[in-house]
């Protein structure tokens, strides 16, 4: 595709249609992101044969390219007026390209066989930043109405928890097929990106001439004064750590823990399953009582299954990890939902505080924080497996305790970190009000 056609027709009232198809388009992305998340590490350490420092750095590295990718986007974007659309368009082939080829078994020795998965995956890492970024900031010119938005927020968790439940189902136990599943995963993605390109249209709200003054100073002076945004990326950067290592850490658990490799399969798929179904719930309670309550509903719901599954004597049974795993994953899709409610809201609020409205650049700096944690995360993952004795797809006793505790301990703390944050945030007020009440001030 040369680019992105001409858009469907004017944005005017609310459009709740339009905002649920907006969020087809995570189902795509969230092939590609929770391929990478569940099962890429696992396929870096025991199919390719990387030790767990090793791969950990590989996904950290890719990690700070994705957000620097974002950061760089979102300026562009900011500064020139750029159609998002025109950018999802031309660049989501080349990603589906490079999704396929980090399944790919190098034909190469050892020693360069690290560099061909590093190099790979920073360029995938790039790319990706440079479709998903607009994307996610073109959320803020399908609606202008708050309804509408959290609409959209829990339509692209649900479309994004079915794309988590796909995943699960077609990527294999091992990793003998995960080429050839990541290239039927890469062409449903593309076609799906495509069809949102389309239908969907897109309003440009700033005039040419505002965006002609605009300097990376000055917008990000504005955003230094949005207390609102700082704190939703701090209690998001926690809570995105805390989901990072619960996701990588599930086939571990599962196959070296409790000895049922198969189960972590089954697993991923229930919580991929369960997630999607939590995700209109959470989107009913965030437009009855706001994001921030549901946020901190989700972090207590998290907090009590994870301290269940830390003192479960002896070794947790495999239908009690999967439940209790499950509800950590309906915690996670409360937290998400809430963090994209308010993403926007934010981005109003500031337009409000300074007069200097920053959308992309807020948005890519919300992504980056993300890249950061999500990077962060398998990087300690895998000097805490290193630390622990793991390697070569072998864990003794040591090695399972780390991977058990990693999986249990470090999310509760980050979580609770997370709701701490929240619970003093500006963040005020019901998503179905034409506006939410935002101060500079913590909330009581």
């Amino acid at each position: 595709m040369q680019s992105a056609p001409s858009s469907p027709g004017p944005i005017h009232g609310p459009h709740p249609l339009r905002a649920i198809g907006f969020g087809a388009g995570d189902y795509a992305f969230n092939l590609f992101w929770q391929t990478i998340t569940l099962y890429l590490l696992f396929f870096y350490t025991d199919g390719l044969g990387l030790t767990p420092n090793a791969a950990g750095m590989v996904m950290m590295v890719g990690a700070l390219a994705d957000g620097l990718a974002d950061l760089g986007v979102g300026i562009a974007a900011d500064r020139w007026r750029l159609r998002y659309r025109r950018i999802i368009a031309w660049w989501a082939g080349p990603l589906a390209i490079l999704f396929a080829l980090l399944f790919h078994r190098p034909a190469t020795g050892p020693d360069t066989l690290l560099a061909i998965v590093l190099a790979t995956h920073v360029a995938f890492r790039i790319v990706y930043a440079l479709v998903n970024l607009p994307y996610a900031a073109w959320s803020t010119r399908v609606s202008p109405h708050p309804r509408d938005r959290t609409l959209m927020s829990g339509a692209r968790m649900t479309f994004g928890a079915l794309g988590a439940v796909t995943v699960a189902w077609l990527m294999p136990a091992g990793g003998d097929r995960y080429g050839q599943v990541a290239m039927l995963l890469a062409a449903i993605a593309t076609l799906i990106l495509w069809g949102v390109v389309r239908l969907i249209p897109e309003a440009v709200p700033t005039a040419a001439s505002q965006a002609s003054r605009r300097t990376v100073r000055r917008d990000l002076q504005a955003i230094g004064r949005n207390r609102p945004f700082l704190m939703l990326c701090a209690a998001t950067f926690c809570v995105t750590v805390a989901g990072a290592i619960i996701g990588h850490s599930v086939l571990y658990y599962f196959a070296h823990v409790l000895l049922d490799a198969s189960a972590g399969k089954r697993a991923l798929a229930v919580m991929g399953v369960i997630g999607a179904i939590a995700v209109p719930l959470w989107t009913l309670l965030a437009l009855r009582t706001g994001p921030r309550a549901s946020w901190l509903a989700a972090a207590a719901l998290a907090l009590a299954a994870l301290c269940v599954l830390a003192f479960v004597p002896g070794r947790p049974a495999v239908i009690w990890s999967v439940v209790l795993l499950a509800l950590v994953q309906v915690a996670l899709s409360g937290f998400h939902l809430a963090a994209w409610a308010m993403l926007p809201m934010t981005v109003d609020h500031g337009d409000a505080l300074t007069g200097v409205r920053v959308e992309a650049t807020a948005f890519s700096l919300f992504m980056l924080v993300q890249k950061v944690a999500l990077g962060l995360a398998a990087l300690l993952l895998g000097l805490a497996y290193a630390a622990g004795g793991y390697g070569g797809g072998a864990a003794d006793a040591a090695a399972r305790a780390v991977i058990f505790w990693a999986m249990v301990a470090g999310p509760a703390a980050m979580i609770a970190a997370g709701a701490a944050i929240m619970a003093l945030a500006p963040l005020r007020g019901r998503t179905d009000q034409t506006s939410v009440n935002m101060s500079d001030t913590p909330s009581a």
